[in-house]
């Protein structure tokens, strides 16, 4: 502990003066927590006296706060539970990865796959990308920004105004092609799988009814995983500004199959919480300022594995594995 303050004023003058790695908060100091947010982004364990209501966590998780820990009796068990959640928080050595199978260059998908998730601030992050990356893009790239559905439309027409390459709207049954961006509908969780109506090995995006682990939608995570699932380590995540915690897990999913994550530096997010929870996390490759991301995804797609042959019908797809 630093140090321990009363007030919400007392509260935010030494958060902001200490910058510490993680608060411990009253629930009566919710206001607090807010007001800090504003200025820092910083995990909070959340004290209370009973379990909070139903949805409370989600909704205060923009303001940092990842968990909650009940006023205990100072037992040993307790203090083990406390030490637990704190560790949780605080950033972590980079883990070492799970030995897998290395999966090759994927039939359907020659230039590997790009996925872009990110939330507050994310749409001009996407849109200042995009407008960098060249023509002659080999990969696919889907992106995943925490919007409301009825807000797709106009962001597929901002970033195909200022992109090279086109953008479409991700719906279930939208082809994966090099070269082609797609844009994840808000309020659903979209993912890739394996096209069934074509004679060739081809992906398609579609939908999951599985719950957003970190009840965001689009979800990041749920995007990331099924797309490292499937294309190994020709997977590059890049998470961007955001509030939350959503692309951590799915960024672990593309580190263990043997995929790149890049996530945008501190100074250029308008809110660092989701690349932060990242690089805590450990499994953050490169911390990248937004005007250097177009050059440094460029660099990490010429070191995905060269394609096989895309001309490979399902059935022998099926049959070598």
């Amino acid at each position: 502990m630093v140090r321990a303050g009363e007030s919400a004023a007392e509260l935010v003058a030494a958060a902001r003066r200490l910058r510490p790695a993680m608060l411990i908060v009253n629930e009566s100091q919710l206001r607090a927590v807010e007001l800090v947010s504003s200025h820092l982004v910083v995990p909070v364990l959340l004290y209370c006296e009973a379990p909070p209501l139903a949805g409370m966590l989600r909704e205060t998780s923009r303001w940092g706060i990842f968990d909650f820990i009940l006023a205990g009796t100072n037992t040993a068990e307790w203090k083990q539970e406390l030490l637990r959640k704190v560790q949780k928080a605080l950033p972590q050595p980079l883990k070492p990865l799970k030995a897998l199978t290395p999966i090759l260059a994927i039939p359907g998908l020659p230039g590997g796959v790009v996925v872009i998730g990110g939330s507050t601030g994310g749409t001009t992050a996407v849109e200042q990308l995009v407008r960098a990356l060249p023509a002659t893009l080999t990969c696919a790239i889907l992106v995943a920004v925490h919007l409301p559905g009825a807000f797709l439309d106009s962001f597929v027409k901002r970033l195909a105004r200022v992109a090279a390459l086109p953008v479409v709207a991700g719906e279930a049954g939208t082809q994966l092609e090099p070269g082609r961006i797609i844009v994840a509908p808000g309020g659903r969780n979209m993912l890739i799988r394996a096209a069934l109506n074509s004679p060739w090995q081809s992906w398609q995006t579609d939908f999951s009814s599985e719950i957003s682990p970190s009840g965001d939608e689009p979800s990041i995570d749920i995007l990331m995983r099924s797309v490292a699932r499937v294309a190994g380590r020709n997977v590059l995540g890049v998470v961007l500004t955001g509030m939350g915690r959503d692309g951590t897990l799915g960024s672990q999913v593309i580190r263990q199959h043997g995929g790149t994550v890049l996530v945008q530096d501190e100074a250029s997010s308008a809110v660092f919480s989701m690349p932060k929870s990242v690089v805590q996390a450990g499994w953050a490759n490169e911390v990248v300022p937004l005007h250097k991301l177009p050059a440094a995804i460029m660099h990490c797609i010429k070191q995905f594995r060269q394609p096989v042959d895309t001309r490979v019908a399902v059935s022998s797809v099926f049959r070598a594995f």
